[in-house]
């Protein structure tokens, strides 16, 4: 099981955007974040 890291700081990490801009979770220091999983379909 998956331990719990409440009140942790998350590691940074980057994505890219639908308009291909690159987008890093520490852009959004100190503001609220819901992450969203969404496992496609194959």
């Amino acid at each position: 099981m998956a331990q719990k890291l409440e009140g942790e700081i998350a590691p940074d990490f980057a994505l890219t955007d639908t308009q291909g801009k690159t987008v890093r979770l520490s852009d959004f220091r100190g503001r609220p974040v819901v992450l969203v999983f969404n496992r496609g379909f194959v």
